[in-house]
């Protein structure tokens, strides 16, 4: 990306607070991005993996919590079993950047034809028409990765042996010896349900998503401006009194203020995710169950509602809870510091960091 006249000037004359697309080095960006999301992924994956099977087993038949599922999964199955299925959802950093791109594109047309203002708004409806594109790759996937989570004991995670056709094909499949766990889940899948069982509770995991994005992004940006607001009524003034002449200059305000959008992103994103995982729990767990057990929706409501009752609100939560909120905390972070990296040589010395 070349420097224009316009790009010289505008470096000269102002400084840039946020940075663009038109900021950055792509080719570098997108690398640095991938990488920044996969070690993200590749930390908390065990949450996930906890959390499915705290959500898969009946009441607590096989762990009595996150804790004792930890415990028990590694004294009994050894550390690689918290990683099981996380080479298959590798794939889905791709829908990562799907979901970025049509997000910015939906919220451009949304802002210049549909006449929205509210930020908040507005990235909740992108964000929820973005979600329902990224399934197209999560849900195959996750299909896969999930049943590999409970391969070492399924007759604990499936519900019924009838229910089980998927595992049943893996353990007798005839070229189970010269395949991997992945591939063999996956032949099995194909060989039961056909392509379609790639996509079984599809409609799920598009009524779990879309409102969970919304919820995300409402929260995001309400946060955000809660803190901006007791930046400006509640520090600032503190800190006028305690400055030598009784007020602070407008530079350091806004200095500051850019400053701590960074650490504000970081803890709103946190914070979203959190709100999101409480709201959307008993979804999440509906989809899984779709997905592994294999049941109808209208059979796995009434076993929700006859085996677990109110505890479908928190069950496998707590990991999901520190899951979201990790991850949305570090995927802030990390995209603004892969963006501070990324920044085009002729803009570095107008960045304000």
């Amino acid at each position: 990306m070349a420097s224009t006249d316009a790009d010289h000037d505008f470096g000269e004359n102002r400084q840039l607070h946020i940075i663009e697309w038109e900021h950055l080095d792509l080719y570098k960006f997108y690398p640095l991005a991938m990488a920044s999301s996969w070690s993200i992924r590749c930390l908390l994956y065990p949450m996930s993996v906890v959390k499915s099977r705290l959500q898969l087993q009946k009441q607590n038949t096989v762990y009595r919590g996150m804790r004792h599922a930890f415990i028990h999964i590694l004294r009994n199955e050894g550390f690689t079993a918290l990683y099981r299925g996380f080479w298959m959802t590798l794939p889905q950093l791709s829908a990562s950047f799907l979901y970025s791109g049509a997000y910015e594109k939906i919220r451009d047309l949304l802002q210049a034809h549909a006449g929205l203002s509210s930020a908040a708004i507005l990235s909740a409806l992108a964000g929820a028409a973005a979600s329902a594109t990224t399934q197209l790759i999560f849900v195959p996937t996750d299909i896969i990765a999930q049943h590999m989570m409970v391969h070492n004991n399924p007759d604990s995670f499936i519900g019924s042996m009838r229910n089980a056709a998927v595992i049943n094909f893996v353990k007798e499949d005839p070229l189970g010896k010269r395949l991997t766990l992945g591939l063999r889940v996956t032949r099995a899948v194909y060989c039961v349900d056909g392509f379609k069982g790639f996509y079984r509770g599809f409609l799920s995991s598009i009524m779990l998503y879309i409102p969970s994005s919304m919820v995300f992004w409402v929260t995001y940006y309400n946060v955000l401006d809660l803190f901006k607001a007791l930046r400006r009524h509640v520090i600032y003034p503190a800190l006028t009194t305690l400055s030598e002449d009784g007020q602070l200059s407008q530079a350091y305000v806004e200095k500051h203020h850019y400053r701590n959008i960074f650490v504000d992103q970081a803890l709103a994103g946190s914070l979203s995710g959190m709100s999101a995982a409480i709201c959307t729990n008993p979804l999440e767990v509906l989809r899984i169950r779709v997905q592994v057990h294999r049941t109808s929706y209208a059979e796995t409501i009434r076993r929700l509602m006859k085996y677990e009752g109110t505890r479908v609100f928190t069950k496998g939560l707590p990991p999901r809870i520190i899951n979201n909120g990790i991850y949305s905390c570090l995927i802030m972070l990390g995209y603004e510091t892969v963006k501070k990296l990324c920044v085009l040589p002729q803009f570095r010395d107008h960045i304000v960091w």
